[in-house]
């Protein structure tokens, strides 16, 4: 049976500029927009900034830099930068460490919005939108208030899951495309990553439309971080940690979701042990071994459900590390994520798609706007193998203006993990420092499109990118 829910909506919100989704992405083309002018609104479903550098602990922030170690610039440079310094103030000592504190980088970017005049409004869910012809009209949101519209010139997607892109029509893609692998495969990037001295061909997907799988952090404290650091990356055996299958077998996890099992080595739902050190003196370490595949991270039941995996995982892994890997005996759960970590979900499929073999052979476009540097690092989407890739073959590759534009919406911008990449692509695309630049090219990009009275496809680039130099970023 169909239900039809009627609802009066009130104009609420205008302004030049509408960014949807306030993670890394959403908060490079907010702080860009306004700071080019344009009266910029930025919605947040959520009651904090940074999306899962924050509320998903994802604390990395990588590909701040090209390889050889030159900042990209711009606001990526200025969040690290900014976050280092009020860590040696309030964080303590090493707390940093490139390893982000999401208590301090959610503060710093919300000082940031203050300062720049960006009006945010939390606590707000998208949930439609109506287009006029070629451009988005107005949009609706679910807040404490009701069912509310928000109406703007120009409109950012930086939701990850390319929300906006959906509701309006635009074409989008999920997960692997037909003969992605080859991608891989013509790069010599077709392999699990291993520790040195190791490879192993992954062998190809089994299927279309798959997503990388799902994943939650936490951080446990009192570690021996140098002790267990001998473990990291590595599959390992039940012989390894001295014990047996048998063993383990016993623990009531066994055989629950991520902990199937795994022939001769040990049953974790990335097979192997995976931490950072994080945090004062060394003795803190964030765990990245949670995994969920199967999940399609638009889904509601789907999503709640590895929700509810992921989390108990914690758990299970933190009760393992005590139990079995040296240097976490005494080690205690001092902090997790609020949110699930989705990889990838909708992809817009806009005037220009970069494929995986671009990226991995660091080509060069004439319209770029931003740059990425992080290596193919595809997650398994079928088990416990590592992750898919390597590293790229120069120094960083070009991100062409078209992967932000749709082909048949002239208002609308798209930024972070959904722009127009392919599923390849993307694994590198989607790293946070990326994602803050896509969103400085996008927010600007909105900003000289309103200032111009143009759709946002007919801006001429170079005036794009003088500005992006301008404002700091090396492209």
């Amino acid at each position: 049976m169909e239900y039809v829910f009627l609802s009066k909506a009130q104009l609420s919100y205008e302004a030049d500029v509408i960014v949807v989704g306030g993670g890394l992405a959403g908060c490079g083309a907010a702080l860009a927009s306004a700071r080019n002018g344009a009266k910029t609104l930025l919605i947040e479903r959520d009651g904090m900034l940074g999306g899962l550098a924050t509320l998903g602990h994802v604390s990395p922030l990588d590909a701040t830099t090209k390889r050889t170690g030159e900042s990209f610039g711009g606001i990526v440079e200025e969040i690290v930068e900014d976050t280092r310094s009020t860590c040696k103030e309030y964080g303590g000592e090493g707390y940093f460490l490139l390893k982000v504190a999401p208590e301090i980088l959610r503060l710093v970017l919300l000082d940031k919005m203050i300062k720049a005049g960006v009006e945010i409004l939390f606590h707000a869910s998208l949930i439609g939108a109506e287009r006029d012809g070629r451009n988005i009209s107005h949009i609706y949101l679910a807040t404490k208030s009701g069912i509310e519209v928000a109406k703007a010139k120009k409109y950012i997607d930086t939701t990850g899951d390319a929300d906006l892109v959906n509701f309006v029509g635009e074409e989008f893609v999920k997960g692997s495309e037909e003969g992605v692998y080859d991608e891989l495969y013509s790069g010599d990037l077709d392999k699990i990553h291993f520790e040195k001295g190791k490879t192993e061909s992954y062998g190809g997907y089994k299927s279309d439309g798959l997503m990388q799988p799902v994943s939650v952090m936490f951080t446990m404290g009192n570690v021996d971080c140098e002790v267990a650091g001998q473990y990291i990356n590595k599959t390992l055996t039940y012989a390894d940690i001295g014990t047996t299958k048998e063993e383990v077998m016993k623990l009531p996890y066994f055989g629950k979701v991520g902990f199937e099992d795994n022939g001769e080595y040990l049953p974790l739902p990335q097979g192997r042990v995976l931490f950072v050190k994080h945090g004062v003196g060394g003795k803190s370490a964030l765990i990245n071994m949670s995994r969920v595949i199967g999940v399609d991270g638009t889904d509601a039941k789907e999503l709640s459900r590895a929700e509810k995996e992921a989390q108990m995982q914690i758990l299970y892994l933190c009760d393992f590390l005590k139990r079995y890997i040296p240097g976490f005996e005494n080690s205690y759960l001092q902090a997790s994520s609020h949110t699930l970590g989705v990889r990838e979900t909708r992809r817009l499929v806009g005037k220009y798609v970069l494929k995986g073999s671009q990226a991995i052979l660091c080509e060069k476009f004439p319209d770029t706007v931003a740059g990425g540097s992080y290596i193919i690092d595809i997650h398994d989407p079928q088990g416990k193998k590592k992750a898919v890739g390597g590293a790229l073959k120069g120094d960083y590759y070009d991100i062409p203006y078209r992967c932000l534009l749709p082909k048949n919406t002239d208002n609308l911008l798209v930024a972070g993990r959904c722009i127009s990449v392919d599923h390849v692509a993307h694994s590198s695309t989607r790293i946070q420092g990326t994602c803050v630049l896509t969103g400085q090219a996008a927010g600007t990009a909105a900003a000289i499109s309103v200032k111009e009275n143009k759709p946002c496809c007919d801006i001429d680039v170079s005036i794009l990118q003088k500005q992006l130099r301008d404002d700091g970023v090396k492209i």
